[in-house]
């Protein structure tokens, strides 16, 4: 048996299967059969076309976990598109990584420019490319920074990932990522008038603004209500209120109900469908809150808002009130169809007490806690609660500061026609 049929046969296999398999194949590379073998089980749902093709070599897996997603990584076309390039640009991908941005950027621009310094990643993303047939792209083995210093090409837009200096060390400042796009942006700018951002959600989106200076517009990027980057355009030109787009990005196939469809998400093949909500910081700061006590029905913003921080404009675009301000969760008299977030027919809203939620009979829920002191494990200890069940219970606190439970039954978005 050779390696690349032990790989396919054992594919979807777990690793002591594998392990067990492998010590009666003693002539075969064990290493990087379970490094393959990990990288396709990662790339099954995150980057399905290489999933589907056998002759895709995979990388460390630091490497495919930091990686855009296939969805992802079409969604960037479609900013590009949208901020004016079209398809006889030409574009630098400065931070190449496994070559996931730079791919997919191929099936749009004419010209691609894939940086990456990690001579292995290198080769191993070279050959890929010969397997995708990408004849539009141009692979260095090179720093950004080496780059800009000898480089005289100039390109119609720049993309850059930052990644953390230290992996085990999390980071929440752009300043603290190499390559450092707070010093290098005006070298950027001097062959390329935009620059495309990619960063982890874990920095602070209104530092990242400040730091960088020039941004024009910011993408909140979720897929399935998990955030996974954010995205901040630059040109350059000195900006004091961008705006900023959430995007949540999900399957059709498992999740569809979930979403409100926009015919937008269609123009790059983008596989699943889209819930939207754009505002500004500036707007946001002056918008009045109204405060209510739990009504009819709850309303809890997908994750793109709660990272974005759009807190009141959800509250002014939808006219629905806030449970309380630190606590993020919504509520109206009647139903609001098409809102960005899971939607809950309110059947009970009672006092954090034991003895008076006894008397409902439930048993089984699915449990959330929102600006509450308990987490969700210790309410379901004081509850007698399992997990499951069609009903939704929500630990939160009141206008007034008292902790309060909501149980409620899920309403599923109507869809845009």
């Amino acid at each position: 048996m050779t390696e690349q049929q032990f790989i396919q046969e054992y594919k979807n296999k777990k690793l002591p299967e594998i392990a067990l398999s492998l010590s009666k194949q003693p002539d075969l590379d064990k290493n990087f059969i379970i490094n393959q073998i990990n990288g396709i089980q990662k790339a099954k749902n995150k980057l399905p076309e290489f999933y589907a093709n056998p002759n895709i070599l995979y990388p460390a897996t630091i490497s495919i976990e930091q990686c855009s997603s296939e969805q992802t990584a079409n969604y960037k076309n479609l900013i590009l598109r949208h901020s004016g390039l079209d398809p006889e640009s030409n574009m630098i991908d400065l931070t190449g990584g496994f070559g996931i941005d730079s791919y997919y950027f191929s099936k749009f621009f004419k010209e691609v420019t894939y940086l990456e310094p990690n001579a292995e990643l290198f080769d191993v993303v070279k050959q890929n490319f010969a397997t995708l047939n990408t004849p539009n792209t141009t692979l260095i083995n090179a720093t950004c920074e080496n780059f800009l210093k000898t480089n005289t090409k100039n390109f119609d837009v720049a993309y850059i990932d930052p990644s953390r200096r230290n992996e085990n060390q999390k980071v929440f400042m752009l300043a603290d990522c190499i390559p450092n796009i707070v010093e290098l942006q005006y070298d950027i700018f001097k062959i390329a008038p935009k620059i495309l951002v990619k960063t982890s959600p874990i920095l602070d989106i209104k530092q990242s603004i400040k730091e960088l200076k020039t941004v024009s517009e910011v993408w909140v990027v979720s897929v399935n209500n998990e955030c996974k980057e954010v995205l901040y355009l630059l040109e350059n030109k000195p900006t004091s209120n961008p705006k900023i787009n959430t995007i949540n990005l999900g399957n059709p196939l498992s999740r569809g109900e979930d979403f409100v469809h926009l015919p937008q998400a269609d123009d790059y093949k983008i596989r699943g469908v889209l819930q939207e909500f754009n505002f500004d910081f500036k707007t946001e700061e002056n918008i009045a809150v109204n405060y209510s006590e739990p009504l009819n029905y709850l309303y809890e913003p997908n994750t793109s808002i709660l990272k974005a921080g759009a807190f009141k404009s959800i509250c002014k675009q939808f006219n629905i009130k806030k449970i309380a301000p630190n606590t993020h969760l919504y509520t109206s008299e009647n139903v609001i169809e098409n809102f960005p977030g899971r939607t809950f027919k309110i059947e009970q809203t009672l006092p954090y007490q034991p003895k008076a939620f006894k008397k409902l009979g439930l048993k089984k829920a699915n449990v959330s806690c929102r600006n509450f002191n308990d987490n969700v494990e210790q309410v379901k200890k004081k509850l007698n609660l399992k997990d499951g069940g069609d009903s939704y219970v929500f630990a939160t606190t009141d206008n007034i500061g008292k902790p309060i439970i909501i149980v409620g039954n899920r309403i599923k978005n109507i869809q845009l026609p």
